[in-house]
C-alpha cells in the first residue's frame, strides 16, 4: 500500500513523498499506521497519543475522506485506494 506522507512527517520518513507499507487489502486504518511505525518508530510519538489514539490534529485521509469522519482507525483500506498522512497543522 503507497501512503503519500505530508509536512513536517516526511521528516521522519526519510523525506520521502510516498512510502510503503505491506498490509491486506481490508485492513484497518490502525493496521496500516501500526506497519508504518514499525517501519519508521519515530511516526509514534508524532501521530498516536498514550492511549493509542491519533494525536489532536494528525490526518489520515482514504480517497480524500478523513477516518475521523469514516470508522475512525477501524476504517478498512483497499488496494486502489488514496491514503494520505498529515501532521498537526497550527498557525494563526
Amino acid at each position: 500500500m503507497k501512503v503519500r506522507v505530508f509536512g513536517t512527517l516526511r521528516i521522519v520518513v526519510g523525506d520521502q513523498k510516498y512510502v510503503e507499507v505491506r498490509v491486506a487489502d481490508g485492513a484497518s486504518a490502525r493496521e496500516l499506521l501500526d506497519q508504518l511505525i514499525l517501519a519508521y518508530p519515530g511516526l509514534k510519538k508524532k501521530v498516536l497519543r498514550q492511549g493509542g489514539e491519533l494525536q489532536g490534529g494528525v490526518g489520515i485521509f482514504v480517497n480524500g475522506r478523513s477516518v475521523r469522519f469514516l470508522d475512525g482507525l477501524d476504517t478498512a483500506i483497499h488496494e486502489g485506494d488514496e491514503v494520505a498522512l498529515f501532521p498537526p497543522v497550527g498557525g494563526g
